[in-house]
């Protein structure tokens, strides 16, 4: 994960179920019942199909996810923070979301940032540019900047080891924790 992150916008109204909107639940059982593995690159192939049928095929590597209010509502289901990342979105960007769709994408490596005012701030296709670090967005098609509170360092090592178990792996690795098994 860069500490400058730069890329396109792209918008969805209205609140994003982890279950529906996201990815939706009988796409992510089809897939299980013909034996597809779960991985971040075919999940992304079906992130916001039903939406936007288009979106895993027009998203670049290095885009964001623009949502409004209770961005991940639903389920405590993964496959929807998988989805978003194998799509290649670097980072999602909300008004307000589910404090469980929070968890499971910062365990997958995916920044969930809640932004005040992101959605009048925001336009589809601005070009954005956003510091985890140092809590800012700006958007570099219209010159506004939102502030949002910084990630903790502890969230930002976690999301550069690409989440929560690349994370605890290299550290395990490094001596740093035990293995249950010691």
């Amino acid at each position: 994960m860069e500490e400058i992150m730069r890329g396109k916008a792209w918008v969805f109204d209205g609140i994003l179920d982890v279950d529906w909107e996201i990815l939706g639940y009988d796409v992510s059982k089809n897939l299980q019942q013909k034996g597809i593995p779960r991985t971040y690159e075919e999940l992304g192939k079906h992130c916001m199909v039903n939406v936007d049928p288009e979106f895993p095929k027009k998203v670049q590597r290095g885009d964001f996810l623009v949502a409004g209010e209770n961005m991940g509502y639903g389920h405590d289901h993964d496959q929807a923070s998988m989805a978003i990342r194998g799509a290649g979105v670097a980072a999602v960007l909300c008004e307000s979301s589910n404090g469980n769709f929070v968890r499971n994408s910062i365990d997958h490596g995916l920044p969930v940032v809640e932004i005040n005012g992101i959605t009048a701030g925001v336009r589809q296709g601005d070009e954005l540019e956003v510091q985890l670090g140092k809590g800012t967005l700006k958007n570099l098609t219209s010159g506004a900047e939102l502030h949002f509170t910084p990630f903790p360092d502890f969230i930002m090592r976690i999301l550069k080891a690409g989440g929560v178990y690349p994370y605890l792996e290299r550290q395990l690795k490094a001596g740093r924790l035990r293995s249950p098994e010691t």
